[in-house]
Order: structure tokens, then sequence, then C-alpha cells
């Protein structure tokens, strides 16, 4: 057992050695977006100037450098009728952002490798940034990774409940039975293919008081 490892994907010192420049975070997305060769996302014209927009810097009035921004990789569509100027961040979740993609890149590897999940607090301390940064990649990360309902879970699937509300307290009288109580559901990943969690509240943790005719989808097949 002690050869073997149980890492399902890259860790942290990969995703530091492979996405740890600009350059190479922009020639990942532009292969993973166009395998074929980059195409307008207006009009798929093939046809595609490729050009470094060179950062900008702010000084105060005193003459102090307060601010600089980083050089960006633009394309620009060579169609007459079009000419439309795009990133390979337009349309994803790294659109608009001054925060150079290595650091995204990087924040995506932390959230993927934290077994208990990762706080915006953890983040800010991790990657150096404000807390309103940290919170805002948190948030678009974890959004990107909503897949939605995608049907029935297959396979065995575990579940289980809980109470959310916090511990009991004598001043406030807050029992189990004041507590919303929540139910969760998991298909164990085999193959290397992640595992699937769904959590819902209901109205009691008795099988009398769910009501089947809303999460009978969900749990038929456990």
């Amino acid at each position: 057992m002690a050869g073997k490892t149980h890492r399902i994907g890259k860790s942290l010192i990969d995703v530091t050695r492979v996405f740890g420049t600009e350059e190479a975070c922009v020639t990942y997305l532009e292969t993973a977006r166009w395998p074929e060769g980059v195409r307008c996302l207006q009009c798929e014209y093939a046809n595609i100037s490729k050009f470094i927009r060179k950062g900008r810097e702010k000084r105060n009035e005193d003459g102090q450098l307060v601010k600089t921004t980083h050089d960006r990789i633009l394309y620009q569509c060579l169609n007459p009728l079009c000419k439309y100027q795009f990133s390979v961040t337009t349309g994803t979740i790294f659109n608009d952002t001054h925060l150079p993609l290595n650091k995204w890149f990087l924040a995506v590897g932390l959230m993927c490798i934290a077994k208990k999940g990762l706080s915006a607090k953890q983040m800010q301390r991790d990657l150096g940034v404000s807390y309103k940064t940290a919170w805002y990649l948190c948030h678009r990360i974890r959004k990107a990774m909503d897949e939605g309902d995608e049907g029935l879970l297959t396979g065995t699937v575990e579940v289980d409940e809980t109470y959310i509300g916090g511990k009991y307290d004598k001043r406030r009288k807050r029992g189990p039975y004041e507590k919303q109580p929540v139910v969760g559901l998991i298909e164990r990943g085999k193959g290397g293919k992640c595992s699937t969690v769904r959590t819902f509240p209901i109205p009691t943790n008795s099988a009398q008081g769910i009501d089947w005719r809303c999460y009978q989808p969900r749990v038929a097949r456990c």
C-alpha cells in the first residue's frame, strides 16, 4: 500500500510547474478552446492576427507607481467585415479580470485539492490578494464547477441526514427539533471519475415526512 497513490488529478506543485507563467496559461486555454486553430468568436473566420498589448502604469501626483496592468495577448479578426478583437478569456470565467491567469489557475488548483472546501479567507492568505478578490474567485470557480442536475444517481449511492442551525444553546433553547433537516446523497466516483454529491432540505428526517412527489426523481436509485 505504501507505493500506491490515491490522488486524482494534479497536485499543487504540478499546477505551479505547468501553469506558472501567463504565456503557459494562455497556450493551454488556446489549445483547449480551438484545437484546430484560433477562430473568430463572432464570424468563425480562421485568419486571425495575434499580438501583445503592453500593460500600463498609473502614478499618483507625487510620481509614485500605484498600479500596473499586466501585458495582454489579444487576437484580431482579419475579416474586413468583422475585425472583432478578443482574447483567449473572452466568454469564460476569466473574462474582464485584472488578476494574472497563473493566479486563477492556482486558485482552481487550491479548490480542487481541498478535501473539506476552501474559504475565501484561506484563498486570500494563499494567493496574497484582497478578501474581495478571493471571494470573487471562489464564487466564480464554484459557479463554473456547477454541472446542474444530470438526472438520477447511479451505482452505489450513500444517503445521510443532518441538522443545520448551530450547536444547542440553553439560552435560545435551540434543539434538534428547531433546526432545518438536510439530506445528502453521494455517488462514489470510480475509474478516475469524481464523486457526485447532492444536498437539499427536507421537512423532516422521517420517511413519512418527505414529499416523495418532489424528491423521488433524485433518490429513486438509492
